[in-house]
């Protein structure tokens, strides 16, 4: 993309002596003239307060000598890679000597984050693509625990609300149901390069030590490959830095009205190593969360406690000619006690066991990368280990089998394995960048599920294997036209082989085992032009592609049932096509930004995890589907303390046509994602007698949805709005910080479901975590 209306890509290194011929203009043409002279990219950030005359170049000099010599006095150079920089405005006032924490009170500008979701780094707001992301900071004050607390924040975001480490998550109102079953993710989750999600659920990590997430919309089949519909988020966390020490450790309490108090205790710690060639980064947390429903049946209160417990350990080492090496371990366990749906429409739920979910995750990655002078390499492998067991109350559910009549709970396991290998190679020269890729992947996933008392198990329902693996050759190539216009084209060539086994003992010989396989393969596309009417608006309209690959289901399953379901053998693969054109404008001059996008996706087969009549799991190609929809980012700076952002969108996700192999109808709305959301934060920042202190407020607004593709009154859900308050004060290394979520105590219905196995008996309902306060304190180091 361009970055002021005139770029150039980079055909030897910036570091190499060019001549250059500037004379002292407008700060705009020169830079124009500085990116054709340098053949690098060069983008001025909106709103920084550098601006004026330039100063005059003559001779020959490396880009980054030139760039500095050129600019006005207090500007600032920002290098993003060897080809790329950004011209900053005067760096904020330094606090006092005595402080240890130098934090301007304001927050950082949003358009001066960098963000790499598209796999090179680009000013966010410079980035001709629909992209968001929440820095360091703002994740903190929004109380970013997991992604669930600040996804409300980011435009087109939807997350169920099944509980911690079992949520699914929808972007742009792409939903291919509530449930969470054997089809791919529409969301692809990353944790800095590596995925680390299939067709399970958000693991929920707790983001302890994360510089940001960065949330790319729309289907990203060409970088991202298979389970990217929607978009991605990443998490992307904070790299160990082999210049200095530094340390935090964060503990905070929490009391919730009408239930349990919770506790917590984050820490991280880095280390440089090897006189500065190396250092490693720690992370440890523990949190509790208390509950706030009641069980009267048992006798029981605040039934829906869970523990978080986790870590990481980051470690990079520099070597030779501008390669380096780095290597990750995460883990993360969640232990909940008990669901947290109601079949009362209060805090309260009748059931006769207890619900438990315990979700385990362990990731392991490895990259090796450079940063050349031709092209850039980055090479990455990965490995994750996925566990998630699940109770559920089934009583009288199998009453029809030999055994159930004994039975009280089904319980379920399901571990999913992924190995994955990715290498890219990316550069330019001229009027040319691009970026050429290597996928390989491969997967297991093991999944049971049995009938118990509760106390002793009575015998397996099913068990399923499926393995898989995965190859694909992708590329892109950006080409700039003129010096306003660019066009960036990709494609990705991809197969991909599965193997099913499955089995379903308490049917007996009525339903032998299962064995199958399919291969899937094909090409997903992308094209988006781009144009700078000046160096700081924008436009863009682009074509793109998504996909998921087919499957199989167990058609044993059918002979579990008291009505036998028609169960399809098999799902077919679908695919995602979205129209979109979008850009970025200041307004009030430059004091407000404006991001905006315009979209329509056409979705064929669309895959849906359902259930049948017993509870059980399927998986079915529904139907077709599409949504129009129109979303909106704005960023007022009014003063350097305060600053307002705002985000909403308004859509019209459907399903076109229905196959009738379950009850579904067209033009009811797709399951668990609202025609509009918005959401709006307000901050305030100051300094006075040595201390730094902000307050905050943040709500909003998630609109009325359906949990089924039927849309029939009682899976209705949504329509509600959340508030919360926070505040912080620093001095020194410490920093004390307080906030209200849930500030007007609402009862609103959240999600419509929570047992698949008592769901067809009554009503359920997920409300909003009671009003809670929480409190923290921080110590840096």
């Amino acid at each position: 993309m361009a970055l002021t209306g005139a770029v150039a890509q980079a055909q030897t290194s910036a570091d190499s002596p060019r001549s250059f011929q500037i004379p002292a203009q407008p700060l705009p043409q020169a830079l124009e003239q500085f990116a054709e002279q340098a053949s690098v990219s060069v983008g001025l950030a909106p709103g920084a307060g550098c601006a004026g005359v330039s100063r005059a170049v003559t001779g020959s000099l490396s880009a980054a000598a030139a760039l500095a010599r050129l600019l006005p006095e207090g500007c600032r150079i920002r290098q993003l890679d060897r080809r790329s920089f950004v011209v900053l405005g005067p760096a904020p006032p330094r606090a006092p000597a005595t402080m240890e924490r130098p934090a301007p009170p304001a927050a950082t500008p949003l358009d001066e984050l960098i963000v790499t979701a598209e796999r090179r780094p680009e000013m966010l707001g410079r980035a001709t693509y629909a992209v968001s992301a929440l820095d360091r900071e703002a994740l903190a004050r929004l109380g970013g625990g997991g992604f669930q607390d600040v996804a409300l924040q980011l435009v087109g975001m939807t997350v169920t609300n099944l509980g911690s480490g079992r949520n699914k998550i929808f972007i742009r109102g792409l939903s291919d149901g509530s449930f969470t079953g054997r089809t791919q993710s529409t969301v692809g989750l990353y944790l800095d390069d590596a995925p680390i999600t299939y067709d399970a659920p958000d693991p929920d990590l707790r983001l302890v030590d994360v510089d940001r997430v960065e949330v790319l919309r729309g289907p990203q089949g060409t970088l991202y490959g298979s389970g990217s519909i929607g978009g991605i988020v990443r998490f992307v966390t904070a790299r160990p830095d082999p210049a200095a020490f530094a340390a935090e450790v964060t503990t905070h309490g929490a009391v919730t009205q009408d239930g349990a108090p919770s506790s917590g205790l984050d820490g991280w710690i880095n280390l440089p190593l090897l006189s500065g060639a190396a250092a490693v980064r720690g992370v440890a947390y523990t949190e509790d969360r208390g509950g706030y429903l009641d069980n009267p049946r048992l006798g029981l209160k605040d039934v829906n406690d869970s523990r978080r417990v986790g870590g990481r350990l980051a470690g990079l080492i520099k070597l030779p000619d501008n390669w380096d090496i780095s290597a990750t371990l995460s883990h993360q366990s969640i232990n909940a006690a008990d669901a947290q749906y109601t079949t009362s429409g209060g805090l309260t739920r009748d059931t006769g066991v207890q619900e438990p979910h315990d979700n385990d995750f362990n990731h392991a990655a490895l990259t090796l990368s450079h940063e050349g002078r031709a092209a850039d390499v980055k090479i990455t492998t990965a490995y994750i280990d996925h566990r998630l067991d699940t109770r559920y109350d089934a009583a009288d559910a199998f009453a029809a089998l030999p055994i159930g009549a004994t039975a009280k709970a089904v319980d379920e396991g399901q571990r999913v394995k992924l190995w994955l290998g990715e290498g890219t190679i990316s550069g330019g020269g001229g009027r040319t960048r691009g970026l050429v890729g290597l996928f390989v992947s491969g997967g297991e996933e093991e999944d049971a599920a049995q009938l118990s008392t509760g106390a002793v198990p009575l015998g397996a329902l099913y068990r399923r294997r499926d393995v898989n693996s995965e190859g694909a050759l992708y590329g892109e190539a950006t080409y700039s036209l003129t010096r306003r216009i660019s066009v960036t084209a990709g494609g990705r060539l991809f197969a991909r082989r599965l193997e099913t086994t499955a089995e379903t003992p308490l049917a007996g010989a009525a339903a032998p085992p299962f064995s199958a396989r399919r291969i899937d393969e094909g090409v997903a596309g992308k094209l988006r032009v781009a144009y700078a009417w000046t160096p700081s608006v924008t436009f863009y309209a682009q074509v793109q592609d998504g996909y998921r690959p087919g499957g199989f289901n167990n058609p044993g399953l059918a002979k579990l049932d008291a009505t036998p379901p028609q169960i399809p053998v098999a799902f077919e693969p679908d695919r995602l096509r979205s129209y979109e054109v979008g850009g970025e404008a200041p307004l009030m001059g430059g004091a407000l930004r404006l991001r905006w996008d315009l979209f329509h996706a056409q979705w064929r087969r669309l895959q849906s995890d359902q259930f049948v009549a017993s509870g059980l799991p399927i998986t079915v190609n529904i139907g077709d589907g599409a949504n129009t929809g129109i979303e909106a980012e704005v960023l007022w700076t009014l003063t350097r303390q305060l600053q307002v952002r705002a985000e909403a969108m308004f859509d019209d996700p459907q399903l076109t046509r229905a196959n009738n192999i379950i009850p579904a109808l067209p033009d009811v709305g797709l399951p668990g994602v609202p025609y509009e959301t918005a959401a709006l934060d307000v901050r305030y920042g100051w300094q006075v007698a040595g201390l730094e202190a902000s307050v905050s407020a943040q709500t909003a607004y998630v609109g009325r949805s359906s949990l089924s593709f039927a849309g029939e009154a009682a899976s209705g859900m949504g329509g509600y709005a959340t508030a919360r308050l926070q505040g912080d004060v620093a001095a020194r290394a410490w920093r004390i910080s307080a906030w209200i979520d849930n500030l007007a105590n609402a009862r609103a219905d959240t999600f419509a479901f929570g047992n698949p196995f008592s769901r067809p008996l009554g009503l359920q309902s997920t409300p909003l975590r009671p009003r809670t306060l929480t409190a923290s304190v921080s110590r840096r180091f």
